[in-house]
């Protein structure tokens, strides 16, 4: 588990840091521009329809299933139902991207209320490139899930990094030798995402193949496989969608903040998203089919020990890495945005607005990606409905911190009613599952070793910039040394403590 969890760390960590270089050069062109504002407008907009029908959603309803008759030696009945969820999935894609085209107007004045003419006239033509590109994504989403179900991961979270270089190659080659600028470049953007998104696509594809060995989609509605996996659909959408819904209300309350805002939130967001993406989603996705597997024991204590003790390793993998990560976003946060974001118009004051954010978002770490495995041990023994009432609470919650906190705070205060509601979700799930499977195998955490583990990676760091020059430490050098220093103090403090076996990381399965 330690290692496929290190595989899907690796290739999530490639592919973010993609990402980052794809937005290190749009923040390059467009800094927090109302141009930039409207990309980040469209992007969340576009990725509406992934989020819902994606990754998180194929995960629960359709791993649990094929994998537990995977388990269970079924496999031609696994892989007839493989091919009639690409099926069905196929169809709620074309339906859903054709109306997210044809609704892009509307669509974009709910997601940003707050928008001026001039963003919303940039905002909808993006759009309506992006839903198509979207529904590519969804399909992926599938290739990932049979990926995933054979514990194939390191593909399945690298093969993004196409869509990223797609971006990459059309910023650079339209911004750089054809010239354009701002709205000519926003569409020349919008129409590489949708490019890379088809690569990403045929990618996983072909690998899905060689392990199905055919990818003719099927409509058959009377396989009882296809049928549980829709019992399970409906708690995972309400779920998901209440998420979004959680989503959009925070990035609408940023749209009434002034010019730059959404965008400071969007860059803020990316970064706190790489650790989150490692933590949460990579320990998501290994446990997930492991835990789905575990439940074609019929004997339900044994069932129950075994799904305590993957939880259990999975959160305490989360909290030795967390702790650490809480920690520099919280006090390097300058000197992350500074090496990953700072360049063009993206200036000095730039760095010091986005930084805060980031630090507000440090603190909801920990119950996000701990939430994130919670909610996916519930979808493992088949209840999508507590995850989906749990996350109505954190809207809920997030909704009224943020609305009482923006005044105050600004976009700083919208974040800090995301904490809120993080912890909020968290504590819920792990009560409920707790009473569910007996408990959460939590003696498996070593809470002494992981705060000294903390101290230890972020004092050198914090020493280290405390007797730099002030010029020197204020730049992307200084900055890059200080970040080196926290990652050093981590690799030798993490595995002196006996938190981390870096050697088993990379040992060959047998």
């Amino acid at each position: 588990m330690a290692r496929s969890a290190a595989l899907v760390a690796a290739g999530i960590i490639l592919s973010r840091l993609f990402g980052l270089i794809r937005q290190r050069i749009v923040a390059h062109y467009f800094g927090v521009s109302i141009f930039a504002d409207a990309i980040t407008a469209a992007f969340q907009i576009g990725n509406l329809t992934q989020n819902l029908l994606g990754e998180g959603t194929l995960s629960a309803s359709f791993i649990p299933v094929y994998a537990k008759l995977r388990a269970q030696g079924r496999g031609p009945e696994a892989k007839a139902f493989a091919l009639s969820a690409l099926g069905f999935l196929l169809l709620a894609i074309i339906a859903v991207s054709a109306l997210g085209v044809a609704g892009a107007p509307w669509l974009t004045r709910v997601i940003a209320p707050g928008f001026d003419a001039e963003r919303l006239e940039s905002t909808v033509p993006m759009v309506r490139v992006l839903f198509p590109m979207t529904g590519l994504l969804v399909l992926s989403a599938w290739g990932l899930g049979v990926l995933n179900a054979h514990q194939r991961f390191f593909l399945s979270y690298t093969a993004p990094v196409l869509w990223s270089l797609a971006q990459i190659a059309g910023l650079v080659v339209f911004g750089e030798q054809v010239g354009l600028r701002g709205e000519a470049l926003t569409m020349a953007l919008a129409w590489s995402a949708l490019v890379g998104a088809g690569l990403q696509l045929l990618v996983l594809l072909a690998a899905a193949r060689s392990l199905l060995g055919d990818l003719r989609p099927r409509l058959d509605r009377s396989d009882p496989n296809l049928r549980e996996a829709a019992r399970r659909l409906p708690g995972v959408l309400l779920g998901r969608g209440v998420i979004q819904i959680s989503g959009l209300i925070d990035a609408a309350l940023v749209s009434f903040l002034g010019a730059g805002a959404r965008a400071a939130f969007g860059y803020a967001q990316l970064i706190y998203l790489l650790p989150m993406s490692v933590l949460g989603t990579g320990e998501a996705a290994v446990s997930l089919p492991a835990m789905a597997s575990d439940t074609a024991d019929v004997d339900r204590e044994r069932r129950d020990a075994s799904l305590r003790a993957r939880l259990g390793a999975a959160l305490a993998r989360v909290t030795t890495l967390t702790v650490p990560t809480t920690l520099a976003l919280a006090l390097l946060g300058g000197e992350i945005v500074r090496v990953l974001l700072q360049s063009g118009k993206f200036d000095q004051e730039a760095t010091t607005r986005v930084s805060a954010v980031v630090a507000t978002y440090a603190f909801a770490l920990g119950g996000n990606a701990s939430a994130r495995v919670l909610t996916t041990t519930a979808h493992a023994i088949g209840d999508t409905r507590t995850p989906a009432r749990y996350a109505f609470y954190r809207v809920v919650a997030s909704t009224a911190g943020s609305l009482v906190l923006m005044r105050w705070f600004d976009v700083v205060g919208v974040v800090l009613g995301s904490v809120i509601a993080a912890w909020v979700e968290a504590l819920a799930l792990g009560w409920k599952l707790k009473q569910q499977i007996g408990g959460l195998g939590l003696e498996q955490i070593r809470v002494g070793r992981t705060a000294a583990l903390g101290a230890l990676c972020i004092a050198p760091a914090l020493g280290v910039r405390e007797i730099l020059p002030e010029g020197f430490a204020g730049s992307f050098a200084g900055s890059l040394l200080v970040l080196g220093v926290f990652g050093g103090a981590f690799l030798v403090a993490a595995p002196a403590l006996g938190l981390l076996d870096l050697r088993s990381l990379f040992r060959k399965r047998r």
